[in-house]
């Protein structure tokens, strides 16, 4: 189904933005990289022109993101584990600090994209003329 023909207020336009933001693309145009590097956000996108993150600050959002997803499959993983196999405890949490640290670098550039999805979500992503003109209404 087209982005075009979904209702913004449904359940599936909310989900298919999340997932353009997790897949690293612009959620305006679902074109635009997101990122140009590793780290490296691009701060506008190439393509329509969005801005992704307007203040500093704003991707506190995607670290918390980030940080709720590590500790809860580093939760949920260790008491499976436990549960299931019961190894030796020292060797669990090596094994569980080691991948919390990992998860927490691998998944950084996915939980900002769903931190600039879930503003595009709430309104918050604007071209820079757009942002001019919403602060002269003012």
């Amino acid at each position: 189904m087209p982005a075009q023909s979904r209702s913004k207020n449904s359940l599936s336009y909310t989900l298919h933005k999340l997932l353009v933001g997790l897949l690293l693309r612009c959620p305006n145009c679902e074109k635009g990289a997101i990122f140009s590097g590793l780290f490296t956000m691009n701060e506008t996108c190439s393509h329509c022109g969005v801005r992704f993150e307007r203040q500093h600050g704003e991707s506190v959002g995607g670290m918390y993101i980030n940080l709720i997803a590590a500790e809860l499959i580093t939760a949920a993983g260790f008491l499976i584990t436990q549960l299931l196999l019961n190894p030796p405890l020292y060797g669990q949490l090596a094994f569980w600090v080691i991948f919390n640290i990992l998860f927490v670098v691998i998944f950084y550039r996915n939980s900002r994209a769903i931190w600039v999805a879930i503003t595009y979500l709430t309104n918050g992503l604007q071209t820079d003329a757009e942002y001019a003109q919403k602060q002269q209404e003012k």
